[in-house]
């Protein structure tokens, strides 16, 4: 097969990205250890509640324009006009201020009715009070962030990760060890100025002109990204609110306390762990999409070319996850968590499904098609939580595994539709057939757990890993000299 440079990008900035996301989360396994063992399943629901509900007002508040930004930004990037560029960095620092303010004030407002929603009574409105201050630094950090992202500072954003995951750990187990639930908002109020101070740090040196923008071209010039941001933000919303709903819903389930916390620990191993390689793959494709988002015939080609690159790296660590799933919930909590290897029998499938539509979804976004996007996330959230609940009711945690395989199946045949007959968008032969081998090395792989299950199940899964790894050994050899890549990764990060 013939090798792309956009293979080539697409695997340099997953293996920038992913190695910092993975040195990250070394660290952090210290910090998930000791907040297990000092907060139990109760304490790691509450800070999920907690954080799902700042999630949301954050939401509301913020316009979306942490991802209408990052387009804005590099849109701006692109033209090679530092004056332009200047300037759309002066409307998204002014933007950003506002919305965090506007964050504070919601917060102020709404603390009564928040503490009541979440907990069931008055006791709490001080715990929201004090993390009004969160949206303040919160505002400052996402343009940061946007400035890092649209900019494609991969080296920075990468570093960044790892120094505020070292420096969240450093801070965090100290204050729970000492304080216990009681340390719940310090340690949020200050992981929310960590995050400002490690993001302000990193995109210090990138060049911004003095320029003059008055309050009437602030306005003007935030329009676009105000409007793709309000529609992007509904979405969010939306999605959190979902969440929340979930969350307080297995909150008060009265035949057991710690499924919240179960849950809780389910979407953190699936998105902060699991997920790491989505998140280093959107830090740089989402930015590069959107500057050939008006030619379909190269949005085809880098969103066919993301796909492969994703599966080949997804299968192999969804098939390791599968294998060391209970030795892995005991390291990074302990025998306490261990029934949430139910809810990833099926779950852990369902991120090979999701590796496959989540570049799609991102045509419509870095196409600015504001109402397509908007009808697709909300479809996929009231998918989620509907079918959560219905399954979890009838077959308890294992269903909740389900209900997330089911969403992301009915979901990317949606999104594949609307791809398709909006921007003729097509896979390729050769994507085809990775496509087919991932999802069945996937399927036997929860077959197995689900049929056979542990540790009677250890051996297929050995086999069907080494399969995995040789399978994407060989379709990435193809693609890029994977040897040259390591070294040039290594020879990246051994500068300066």
């Amino acid at each position: 097969m013939k090798t792309t440079d956009s293979h080539k990008t697409i695997l340099k900035a997953t293996g920038v990205f992913g190695f910092s996301h993975a040195l990250k989360i070394l660290v952090g396994l210290v910090g998930s250890k000791f907040v297990a063992l000092f907060l139990g399943t109760a304490g790691i629901g509450t800070v999920g509640l907690l954080q799902n509900t700042l999630a949301i007002i954050s939401s509301i508040t913020g316009f979306g324009i942490n991802i209408s930004g990052v387009r804005m930004v590099a849109l701006a990037d692109a033209e090679q006009d530092r004056a332009l560029f200047s300037k759309t960095v002066v409307v998204l620092k002014r933007w950003s201020i506002a919305t965090g303010l506007l964050g504070v004030l919601v917060t102020f407002i709404l603390a009564k009715p928040l503490s009541i929603w979440t907990f069931g009574s008055t006791e709490y409105v001080n715990w929201f009070l004090v993390l009004s201050i969160n949206f303040i630094f919160s505002g400052l950090a996402v343009n940061k962030m946007v400035l890092l992202q649209g900019t494609r500072s991969m080296k920075a954003i990468a570093v960044s990760t790892v120094v505020y995951a070292v420096l969240v750990t450093l801070t965090t187990i100290p204050i729970y060890y000492f304080f216990r639930m009681d340390g719940i908002i310090p340690v949020l109020v200050i992981t929310s100025v960590l995050n400002y101070v490690v993001n302000w740090f990193f995109a210090r040196k990138i060049e911004i002109l003095p320029v003059q923008v008055s309050i009437k071209e602030t306005f003007s010039r935030g329009k676009e990204m105000i409007q793709l941001g309000f529609l992007l933000s509904i979405n969010v919303i939306f999605g959190h609110i979902m969440s929340y709903l979930l969350k307080l819903y297995f909150n008060f389930q009265t035949e057991s306390t710690s499924v919240l916390g179960l849950y809780v620990v389910a979407s953190t191993l699936l998105i902060t762990y699991v997920g790491m390689i989505f998140n280093a793959m959107s830090t740089d494709f989402y930015p590069r999409l959107t500057a050939v988002q008006k030619d379909n015939s190269q949005v085809k080609e880098m969103v066919n070319d993301q796909i492969e690159i994703g599966l080949l790296l997804i299968t192999p660590l969804i098939l390791g996850f599968y294998f060391l799933a209970p030795i892995v919930i005991r390291v990074l909590y302990s025998k306490d968590f261990i029934d949430v290897v139910l809810i990833l029998k099926f779950a852990l499938l369902a991120i090979i499904i999701k590796a496959i539509i989540w570049p799609l979804s991102f045509i419509i976004l870095a196409k600015g098609e504001k109402k397509l996007y908007f009808k697709q996330e909300i479809f996929s959230d009231a998918m989620n939580i509907g079918f959560t609940i219905l399954l979890y009711q009838y077959v308890g945690l294992i269903g909740i595994g389900i209900a997330m395989l089911l969403n992301y199946a009915v979901y990317g045949v949606y999104v594949f539709n609307v791809v398709k007959n909006n921007f003729q968008f097509n896979f390729r032969e050769n994507t085809i057939a990775i496509i087919i081998k991932s999802l069945i090395l996937g399927s036997l792989a929860a077959l197995t757990v689900a049929v056979i299950d542990y540790p009677n199940g250890y051996w297929i899964l050995a086999i069907l890993l080494l399969l995995s790894v040789y399978f994407s050994y060989v379709e990435l050899n193809k693609r890029v000299d994977l040897a040259g890549f390591l070294m040039k990764i290594k020879n990246k990060f051994s500068r300066n």
